[in-house]
């Protein structure tokens, strides 16, 4: 749930409209409560201190500020959560998702001093990945493995077709699998872990509540509405034993659903959301990276 705006007479009636908000998340079992704070005013923040919730990181974005966004936001964790910590960074381009997913599970997006180099390394990234203008599993894992050689990469995809593919026209598939198949013949020769296992759900839910993250290839039809593949970053579990959620950072702001970075940062998303939403394609398949430091 989350409190995009209130409206009241004095600062007691909104002091009781943030706990009747709390409440009704409660009676929910909600994951959490999240703030947006347009305005910059030190009484808000006490308020939001003494209902309990904690400032979200400042987020970074290089796009030209022309779309509305809070500059403030604060989240309630009504269960016990555990997560990566990082400023939102909201993608650059419409197609680098994949690659912001890897530089924020490796604490670039927070780490890298100016945006100036930030967005150049998304962009190295994806074009090191990218099987144009999708990164495709193999071809990510690959370029992961390459840019941090220290930390461990795994693959999990349950299929040996070319993926990523059914949303080009047909003359447009078949170089794109001649560039996966040179993908699986590199992992082959590299050494990279690659296994056609599908990764469940409650297996990714136990991977990150390890301490590992997972960056996961969904479709936007169940958030957004339009099937358009994307990856996400599963770094965090929250929520109650009866209603569990895994944690992820979206890089993709859908301003036009009012949608803000605050929603887009420590998203908690049900295993039946997160289920539905990763089986891709006609074939269903899952693609899955697993990230170990």
């Amino acid at each position: 749930m989350k409190i995009s705006g209130i409206l009241a007479r004095d600062a007691q009636t909104y002091k009781k409209l943030v706990h009747a908000v709390l409440d009704y998340a409660r009676e929910k079992d909600l994951a959490c409560v999240k703030w947006e704070s347009w305005t910059d005013e030190p009484w808000l923040d006490e308020l939001a201190e003494h209902t309990g919730f904690r400032p979200l990181p400042t987020p970074r974005c290089t796009t030209d500020g022309s779309a509305p966004s809070p500059p403030f936001g604060y989240v309630h964790w009504l269960h016990p959560a555990r997560y990566l910590r990082t400023a939102h960074y909201q993608q650059s381009e419409n197609f680098t998702c994949a690659a912001v997913a890897a530089l924020a599970a490796h604490g670039e997006t927070s780490g890298i001093e100016t945006m100036d180099r930030l967005r150049t390394a998304e962009l190295l990234l994806w074009r090191q990945a990218t099987n144009f203008m999708a990164c495709e599993p193999l071809g990510l894992g690959l370029a992961i493995a390459e840019r941090w050689p220290a930390s461990s990469v795994q693959v999990s995809l349950d299929t040996d077709k070319p993926v990523i593919v059914d949303y080009y026209p047909e003359v447009e598939r078949s170089w794109r699998g001649i560039l996966q198949a040179e993908s699986r013949r590199r992992a082959e020769a590299t050494g990279l872990p690659v296994t056609s296992t599908r990764m469940e759900i409650s297996q990714i839910h136990e991977a990150v509540n390890q301490g590992d993250q997972v960056l996961l290839l969904v479709s936007l039809q169940q958030m957004l509405g339009y099937d358009v593949p994307h990856w996400i970053l599963c770094h965090g579990t929250a929520g109650s034993a009866e209603h569990p959620v895994i944690l992820i950072e979206d890089s993709w702001v859908d301003v036009s659903s009012a949608e803000s970075w605050v929603d887009a940062t420590c998203l908690p998303i049900t295993f039946q959301e997160l289920d539905a939403m990763s089986c891709l394609e006609e074939d269903g398949y899952r693609a899955a990276l697993i990230l170990t430091e």
